[in-house]
């Protein structure tokens, strides 16, 4: 797959992605609550959690599956 995830873009992917795993799994284990009104905190927590694999992912590959339709390429070996 084409890579198409520069090195800010990767830099702040993967710390946003620790950030977000960090606070789902803190907030599923009851350090704080990130429940929003009707939505339980569990539910909250794991669709943090979630976002932040998502985020890991991509930093990690260096390939983000919605910038291809849109055409954006941040990457930094451009041609």
């Amino acid at each position: 797959m084409v890579r198409n995830v520069g090195t800010l873009d990767r830099t702040v992917r993967l710390a946003l992605g620790a950030l977000f795993v960090i606070g789902g799994v803190g907030s599923y284990a009851g350090l704080f609550s990130l429940g929003l009104g009707p939505v339980p905190a569990a539910l909250g927590a794991a669709f943090v959690a979630a976002v932040g694999v998502v985020l890991l992912a991509t930093g990690f590959r260096r390939t983000c599956p919605l910038y291809l339709p849109f055409g954006i390429d941040t990457s930094d070996d451009r041609n």
